[in-house]
């Protein structure tokens, strides 16, 4: 069995959270495998969190409540070649982690944290009401309508510029 870890400050009441544990059982049930994912606040965060897990989802939803802990596991699993996934927040966090690890710019910042900060690598973003119209989209970016999203994507077995077939 894989065990995934969902970092962030769990919320049922917050749609994106919903629908993180939603996909889950929908990928589990639809792929027919066997996956364990239990949602760990970032201040859980510990050294022994890569004994327990395979995985990482970084969760929308910030900020969380230890942003250094949150930094820690994004590293450790880039670096340990850990799959990890952030989504919305999660992947900003994921993007500020790279800024001081990679790039060198120790100082990076994210404004939910330090709006004043003077090397901002994320600003504070606004997550937009979902229109019906986008809840309907099959496409997870409501800023591509479905049809032009599906467009984009070839299906299993189709050959596209140059691409293998998958």
């Amino acid at each position: 069995m894989t065990a995934i870890a969902i970092l962030g400050e769990y919320a049922p009441a917050f749609a994106p959270h919903a629908a993180t544990t939603a996909a889950i059982a929908h990928a589990r049930a639809r792929l027919g495998v066997a996956v364990d994912a239990e949602w760990m606040s970032t201040a859980a965060v510990d050294a022994t969190l890569f004994e327990r897990v395979d995985a990482l989802w970084i969760a929308p939803g910030s900020p969380y409540k230890d942003l250094e802990q949150t930094l820690w596991a994004i590293r450790e699993a880039r670096e340990r070649g850990v799959p990890c996934l952030g989504t919305c927040g999660g992947f900003q966090h994921m993007v500020l982690e790279y800024a001081r690890h990679v790039l060198g710019f120790r100082d990076a910042q994210h404004a939910e944290y330090d709006p004043y900060a003077s090397r901002l690598f994320v600003t504070q973003l606004a997550c937009p009401a979902p229109t019906p119209r986008a809840r309907r989209a099959s496409s997870s970016c409501p800023a591509i309508p479905s049809s032009s999203a599906r467009s984009l994507s070839p299906r299993p077995g189709r050959r596209r510029s140059g691409r293998i077939r998958w």
